[in-house]
């Protein structure tokens, strides 16, 4: 692997674009899909390998395989999906709309990393074609583009989402990052309740507050562009799903729709 920093003034997808683009394509022998998935790198590997701030090109011909736990379905993530496996998770970067068609939850796919490049933004680890630096404050990887999918993912069978991981509030940390989640007995703060999921009319993403019994709290992170934005809070307490994620210091759940939400219990008093 060929670390890199970032003292770039850009990089350019040029390169790739012509190592890539103008191969021709062709179906993936059984033998290939069967060897995909039968990855020599775990995830919990892959992210170990990145330094917070800076960028990482992978240069060996490694392959990962998960199963989708998130993708644009409800446009609460935006050209991306997010894929898990038994050790972690992490996020992928990809230049398309309507994902949710070609990588639905519960798809097992794989990737092949070579070319590929591991970033943070907001250090929240990342898989994705190149560094973007347009925003020298927060620099960030630019999407596989679409005309390279097929090139390096690999699709295969769809069956059931992972079931979320059951932790508390306090457990939340890195090693959870990009990871299906469920907390039980927890409400969002009496000041977020009855409130809109985010800010429908203005397309902003809004956080709300989710607390436990102990007075621990996290951030519900929601799009403005998710179809949900709109549907009010509950008030009552119940469980959480949601793919762990975090901006800076700031730890936070993002849900892929309200059914990821069953709050029907009275709160805590």
């Amino acid at each position: 692997m060929k670390n890199q920093s970032n003292q770039y003034g850009f990089v350019v997808l040029a390169i790739l674009f012509l190592n890539l683009c103008c191969e021709p394509s062709y179906d993936i022998p059984p033998s290939l899909i069967t060897e995909a998935f039968a990855p020599d790198l775990t995830i919990k590997d892959l992210v170990s390998k990145h330094v917070m701030g800076k960028f990482e090109q992978w240069q060996k011909p490694n392959t990962i395989a998960g199963v989708v736990v998130a993708n644009d379905r409800t446009d609460n993530f935006y050209k991306s999906i997010v894929l898990q496996d038994n050790s972690g998770g992490i996020t992928v970067r990809l230049d398309g709309i309507k994902l949710n068609a070609n990588y639905p939850v519960g798809m097992k796919i794989a990737i092949r990393l070579k070319g590929l490049w591991l970033g943070d933004y907001g250090k929240l680890i990342q898989l994705g074609a190149g560094v973007d630096l347009s925003d020298p404050a927060y620099p960030s990887l630019f999407p596989i583009p679409q005309t390279l999918f097929d090139q390096f993912i690999i699709k295969g069978p769809v069956a059931s989402e992972p079931q979320a991981q059951l932790v508390k509030i306090t457990e939340l940390g890195n090693n959870y990052q990009s990871q299906l989640v469920q907390l039980n007995q927890v409400a969002f703060v009496v000041a977020d309740t009855g409130k809109t999921y985010a800010d429908a009319k203005n397309k902003a993403s809004l956080n709300r507050t989710i607390h436990d019994c102990n007075g621990n709290n996290i951030i519900l992170r929601t799009s403005g562009y998710a179809n949900f934005a709109a549907i009010k809070t509950p008030s009552m307490m119940g469980t959480l799903k949601g793919i762990y994620s975090v901006f800076g210091s700031t730890k936070q759940l993002i849900i892929r729709d309200t059914g990821d939400i069953r709050m029907l219990l009275p709160r805590c008093k």
